[in-house]
């Protein structure tokens, strides 16, 4: 897969974001740089880019899509009254009861889903 301008746009601004993003959040924001841009062409390079395992996706409750420029091992917790995705860190204890079970992890995915501290205080 060739690079081309618009998916080092998208992941550059991915990359710079701590926050997980709609497609249609990349295609506002991508549009800035280059106008003539289209939501097909920002879906198509989404697709190739999470293919490629350069970004990740996080699915809400009501199916929404968003995605994740911070590919390092980590789990989302995704709050079903507000929407809002947090980043939480995972245990190296897992990992090393996997790696002692011969186990070779080439992906992963830990996706919690409930109502975060705030939603959850009213």
């Amino acid at each position: 897969m060739r690079e081309t301008k618009q998916r080092t746009a998208i992941l550059e601004f991915l990359r710079s974001k701590r926050q997980h993003c709609s497609a249609s959040e990349v295609y506002d924001a991508v549009r800035v740089k280059i106008p003539n841009i289209s939501l097909g062409t920002v879906y198509r390079n989404l697709g190739n880019l999470l293919e490629k395992g350069e970004i990740i996706s996080v699915e809400t409750s009501d199916k929404c899509v968003y995605y994740d420029g911070f590919t390092s091992s980590h789990a989302h917790f995704v709050c079903s009254e507000c929407k809002n995705i947090f980043d939480f860190p995972l245990t190296l204890d897992a990992h090393k009861e996997i790696d002692d079970m011969g186990f070779l992890v080439e992906n992963e995915r830990v996706v919690y889903y409930g109502k975060c501290a705030n939603c959850n205080k009213k």
